[in-house]
């Protein structure tokens, strides 16, 4: 019979929990009638602070395959939110930039996200949310060594 310890619950409280959380936050896109989910808002907002960043340096921050990342910056890029600019070394390598209608279309989604975020944490201390902090950050060093 299957015991229920934290350890044999754990994996799946986590992921259930990161679906749901991910349902929430694409309902909440569709109901604001943005035209991007919320993994495009992610490369947006990362590339709103990191200029000048290539489709490799995205696919390590967003822990995405090469392939995946390409359809993701070019859904991004027909819709005028991001462009590639050829690297300043003239390699083949281009570097991603948001455009003047992407950091826009960031700038109106953020305090919804800030909204998303307060309803999901609504009731979770500084304390416990610190402590669930330290814990990932303790399986992260468990799974880096």
């Amino acid at each position: 019979m299957y015991e229920k310890t934290p350890q044999n619950i754990f994996g799946h409280s986590l992921v259930e929990t990161g679906r749901m959380i991910k349902m929430y936050n694409l309902k909440v896109f569709a109901l604001k009638e943005f035209d991007i989910t919320p993994e495009q808002f992610v490369i947006l907002s990362i590339l709103d602070d990191n200029s000048n960043l290539h489709q490799m340096q995205l696919c390590k921050l967003l822990f995405k395959d090469r392939s995946n990342m390409a359809r993701l910056i070019g859904v991004l890029e027909k819709k005028g939110l991001v462009k590639k600019v050829p690297g300043v070394d003239k390699r083949l390598v281009n570097k991603i930039q948001i455009t003047p209608e992407g950091k826009k279309l960031k700038d109106i989604i953020v305090p919804v996200i800030k909204e998303s975020r307060s309803k999901l944490l609504n009731n979770i201390s500084d304390e416990e949310l610190n402590s669930c902090i330290r814990v990932f950050a303790k399986i992260q060093e468990n799974l880096r060594s």
